[in-house]
């Protein structure tokens, strides 16, 4: 059998992509910086059966911490043109990546190890793709595989994440 996963597609896409071939896998954006497939798509990949692989699980870089301005990226960096990091924009989410530093610091482990597990909690379907510039991030990233947060840990996740909280739309607008 061969398989076949798809990307970034709405709902009625994938119903009709999975009667035409059984899909495996939905590859698109999802973490605690962009929840949007949690109100359509994530139901209908459950329902259907097929995987779901989260990329930019990081948001992009904003979820590690590491992000405290947009001029902290460097002049030729593809994200300072996307809408979330313009910097009216960037201020204002930095208070969802500060609040996820805080409950970071309290589980005793770094806010990308936090993300990630976050979103392996949503459920076994989940599988975050975080990209890995260098060995350090990616052993850091791999034990997000070890923490278990708690109902009570993901409730605080959650509300300090609620989904649409993030300013700003998560492409550039193409023209």
């Amino acid at each position: 059998m061969r398989f076949i996963g798809i990307s970034n597609i709405s709902p009625d896409g994938i119903r009709k992509a999975n009667s035409v071939h059984p899909i495996a896998v939905l590859q698109s954006e999802y973490s605690l910086w962009d929840r949007t497939v949690e109100n359509e798509v994530l139901p209908v990949c459950r329902e259907l059966g097929i995987g779901f692989v989260c990329y930019s699980p990081l948001g992009r870089g904003s979820l590690t911490g590491q992000i405290k301005r947009v001029e902290d990226l460097s002049e030729d960096d593809a994200r300072r043109f996307h809408p979330r990091f313009l910097p009216e924009n960037y201020q204002k989410n930095l208070r969802l990546i500060n609040r996820i530093e805080e409950i970071a610091k309290i589980k005793g482990c770094l806010p990308a190890q936090l993300a990630i597990a976050w979103l392996l909690a949503q459920g076994d379907d989940i599988v975050p793709i975080p990209g890995s510039k260098t060995i350090k991030h990616l052993k850091e990233n791999i034990k997000a595989l070890d923490i278990k947060l708690t109902i009570d840990e993901l409730e605080q996740i959650n509300k300090a994440a609620p989904r649409g909280f993030i300013v700003g739309a998560p492409y550039p607008e193409r023209k």
